[in-house]
């Protein structure tokens, strides 16, 4: 398992006059994260050069998303320039999963391999509503790839190698 920084966030937008921030949770574990004097690790951060880790402030859901207030950001000009920016934390900062389990995260960079041929390696991992989406690099392209129960025939951490069974056709989209 990686120590690569786990994305527990996204910026989505502004929000108000005196920096506040939307969020949108890529966690299951949000609340417990999204905590007071909680640091979080800026990441892919755009526009001036931003600080490395945000200090929340506040933090309380607000129609479906995070709405925080972060030391750092004092305006909405400095939240404009954070739009799009990924929020993270070391993956020893997450509760404790169960036996077996993993994270969406644990997956970059494993090979996806069909039968005795390897496809691509798992560059991103989209968590989207219905079934996450595994952004492929294929001989230099990017091919989204549903991640799916039925599809999954084996998962092995150790070998870094996700066996599936795509159906025909699906990397020609």
């Amino acid at each position: 398992m990686s120590d690569v920084p786990v994305i527990v966030a996204r910026i989505a937008r502004p929000h108000g006059i005196r920096g506040g921030l939307l969020l949108e949770a890529e966690t299951d574990h949000a609340e417990a994260l999204f905590q007071a004097g909680r640091r979080l690790q800026l990441i892919d951060a755009g526009g001036a050069p931003p600080p490395q880790a945000l200090t929340l402030e506040t933090a309380r859901l607000h129609g479906g998303r995070w709405l925080v207030e972060v030391r750092e950001v004092a305006d909405r000009t400095a939240a404009e320039g954070l739009r799009g920016a990924r929020l993270a934390v070391a993956r020893e900062e997450l509760p404790e999963l169960p036996d077996g389990g993993y994270l969406l995260h644990d997956l970059i960079g494993m090979s996806v391999c069909e039968g005795d041929t390897t496809i691509g390696v798992i560059r991103e991992v989209y968590d989207q509503p219905g079934a996450p989406l595994l952004a492929l690099d294929v001989d230099g392209r990017e091919r989204l790839v549903p991640f799916e129960a039925d599809l999954v025939v084996d998962l092995d951490f150790e070998a870094g190698e996700v066996r599936m069974k795509l159906p025909a056709g699906l990397l020609d989209i």
